[in-house]
């Protein structure tokens, strides 16, 4: 789960009522006799305790469902071809480590895999080109199934020299003055994005696009090189910040969650396999 720095958000994405959340967290901080999360009037950030209480949390939770995906995958002997499609974050960032566990647990399944815009992936499924696919945007398409299955952070990112890594936050009106790297129209981050803007009255027309390219990774050179500032899925970008070359920029009044979504069409019957691999994805994306 990301961190929300609210306890009223995080509520809101676990399902759960924000005295829910509240009373768990005290339970937790008197079993550890330690505080896990600062307190500020505007915000709350995690304790070097907090920290490692959820990274072994992290651990402990992809043992779980590790666990879970093997017992099951011993009751059911699976084989055939999965075609699936997905945008580029699912696509790039998610799908690969999960195909490759599902094919470890059931050696006979071929899985081939289209990358495509959120719009273009719809559109394949529609025709009957692939089976079910994962996308980052709801699409106004009745004939399409859409289920949520993740919620991702989207972050705003720039160089690791970028004269606003000096702040230890920006706001709206830091974003709207810098020139944007976008993804190229159709893809379901920027639609997401463009949502978010018109949603504070600010039209997407109106930002200094610098450069719109046809990929996420393209975009994240682009911002490493210094031309400009982007948003982008922290899933993307994550090993990059490890290695000091991106640097994520916290804002503080633009909410950057987006759900993605796995799809399959209304009038399809549903394979065993899809089926299947559906709910191993849903075990395999717990522990984020």
């Amino acid at each position: 789960m990301l961190i929300k720095k609210s306890l009223t958000k995080a509520a809101r994405v676990l399902h759960l009522t924000q005295p829910a959340v509240s009373k768990q967290l005290n339970s937790l901080e008197k079993y550890y006799g330690t505080s896990l999360l600062h307190r500020t009037s505007r915000h709350m950030e995690v304790t070097e305790a907090g920290k490692m209480v959820y990274e072994y949390s992290q651990q402990i939770l992809s043992k779980i469902n590790e666990s879970l995906a093997d017992v099951q995958a011993l009751q059911k002997d699976l084989y055939g071809s999965l075609l699936l499609g997905a945008s580029s974050i699912p696509g790039e960032y998610i799908l690969p480590a999960a195909l490759g566990r599902f094919q470890a647990l059931h050696s006979q399944v071929k899985v081939k895999l289209e990358i495509a815009d959120s719009t273009e992936i719809g559109q394949l499924l529609q025709d009957g080109k692939i089976e079910a696919g994962m996308i980052g945007v709801i699409l106004e398409n009745p004939v399409l199934k859409q289920e949520h299955i993740f919620e991702d952070e989207l972050v705003v990112i720039a160089s690791s020299q970028h004269p606003l890594t000096k702040k230890k936050s920006i706001a709206l009106e830091d974003f709207l003055e810098e020139r944007v790297i976008f993804r190229e129209a159709g893809s379901g981050t920027r639609l997401v994005i463009e949502n978010k803007l018109i949603e504070k009255g600010i039209a997407p027309d109106s930002l200094k696009t610098r450069l719109e390219l046809g990929s996420t990774e393209a975009v994240i050179n682009a911002v490493a090189a210094g031309l400009g500032i982007s948003l982008v899925s922290r899933f993307a970008v994550q090993n990059r910040i490890k290695a000091g070359e991106i640097a994520v920029l916290p804002i503080d009044d633009l909410p950057l969650e987006r759900g993605l979504y796995f799809i399959t069409r209304r009038d399809q019957v549903i394979s065993p396999l899809v089926e299947a691999f559906y709910n191993f994805l849903k075990d395999y994306l717990r522990p984020y």
